[in-house]
């Protein structure tokens, strides 16, 4: 049987960072492609090989979409060369946050010495992405907790195998998410949206979001807690940023104890990633998956992908998660996990381990040898105990993930 549409999906070799990436090539010549972050705190060497050979893959062509899962350096900082050497993006979906919340992202890398480049996207995240050719924003929100789920599964039309495998085929976006009608940008650009319905390849595959409801008294309080460490009433970035300038030992060891006394374990910057599953609309007989890292090819029977970010994924996440996301494809068809945050404590739980039970690989992302101690150990054996099936493996700046869906 000839095979019309080929799939290649890959953790790319960045190290301490992230840079996964999907590329879609039908028989017809049509092409379609997506990038889930791109940043790295290894050697720039290897992330900037993975940008040269992301972009000559996909045959110098604009991505598609631009997921971006939130604002830490190790998963921007490189999102300007991206889009550079792509000449841009046409559309760029990434969670939505508070002013409030872009004022700790931006407190939290300025403090770490971040380049120019991703505090400028953190300070106008949707000036930065229009200025490097990005046509279209989406900006994701949590839905409300009382959301009706009637929304979370948009009616889509069943698939058309013989559309999908005809001559005349092109990977046409369908937008099923729900508006969120309480914000305009006055900028037909720019819209925003619930994390719930589909966001899709007609009649082909189909992403999924969610985004994380955060704790908004915390932030404020911490917000409060910075205005009486600096002394500034009205919280500016420029003000900041001259503060942090001026006041680095007091800043750095002050605000670590704020930072902790408010949030704990749980960043909140972390935890506004956005999670994104993707997957076949149907799983026609035809699809074909297997593993580059293994010879001969390893064949998995599952579809689906988990890119989770930095999100603290514990049994309240999971809790919203599966609120949301209601049809149990969503969770019975994931084969290839994110670990979040590189693998870090506190991050993942046992009970979401036992959850995902069809998983074949957990992947996690981590720079050989990092500040961090990125993976702990204990969460690597914790991850090994609990897991029914699957196998750990180590994306780093020498081994790249790669595996590939043919139909």
């Amino acid at each position: 049987m000839k095979r019309m549409i080929y799939i290649d999906f890959k953790f790319r070799a960045v190290g301490q960072g992230a840079f996964y990436t999907g590329i879609f090539k039908h028989q017809n010549g049509n092409q379609f492609s997506f990038v889930y972050d791109c940043g790295s705190k290894s050697t720039r060497r290897y992330i900037d090989q993975e940008i040269l050979n992301f972009v000559g893959e996909n045959n110098n062509k604009k991505i598609d979409v631009l997921f971006i899962s939130h604002f830490h350096a190790d998963h921007i900082n490189k999102i300007n060369e991206l889009l550079n050497k792509t000449a841009g993006a046409k559309c760029a979906i990434l969670p939505y946050l508070t002013p409030e919340e872009l004022l700790l992202a931006y407190i939290d890398v300025r403090k770490s010495g971040g380049d120019p480049d991703t505090l400028s996207f953190i300070q106008n995240p949707t000036g930065f992405l229009l200025e490097r050719s990005v046509d279209e924003i989406i900006y994701i929100h949590p839905s409300d907790e009382d959301e009706s789920n009637e929304d979370n599964n948009s009616n889509i039309n069943d698939p058309d195998p013989e559309r999908l495998l005809s001559e005349n085929f092109n990977f046409k976006i369908s937008n099923g998410l729900k508006p969120n009608t309480k914000r305009d940008e006055g900028n037909p650009k720019v819209s925003h949206y619930y994390d719930v319905g589909i966001f899709s390849i007609v009649d082909f595959w189909e992403f999924k979001f969610f985004n994380k409801h955060r704790d908004v008294t915390t932030l404020k309080d911490f917000i409060f807690d910075v205005k009486l460490l600096s002394g500034i009433n009205d919280l500016n970035f420029n003000e900041i940023a001259d503060f942090i300038t001026t006041n680095p030992a007091t800043f750095d060891s002050s605000f670590n104890t704020i930072y902790s006394k408010n949030f704990g374990y749980g960043q909140l910057i972390n935890d506004t990633s956005l999670v994104v599953y993707h997957g076949p609309l149907v799983n026609f007989d035809q699809y074909v998956t297997w593993i580059h890292e293994w010879w001969p090819y390893r064949i998995i029977d599952k579809k689906g992908t988990l890119l989770t970010g930095d999100i603290k994924f514990d049994q309240d996440c999971l809790d919203q998660l599966t609120n949301k996301w209601i049809n149990v494809k969503y969770f019975e068809n994931i084969s290839v996990f994110q670990v979040p945050h590189h693998g870090a404590n506190h991050y993942i739980e046992s009970s979401i381990v036992n959850f995902y039970n069809n998983v074949d690989f957990w992947i996690v992302n981590y720079g050989l040898g990092n500040t961090y101690k990125h993976p702990r150990q204990e969460v690597v054996d914790m991850i090994e105990f609990n897991k029914f099936k699957g196998e750990i493996f180590g994306n780093t700046q020498v081994n790249a993930f790669n595996y590939s869906c043919s139909l």
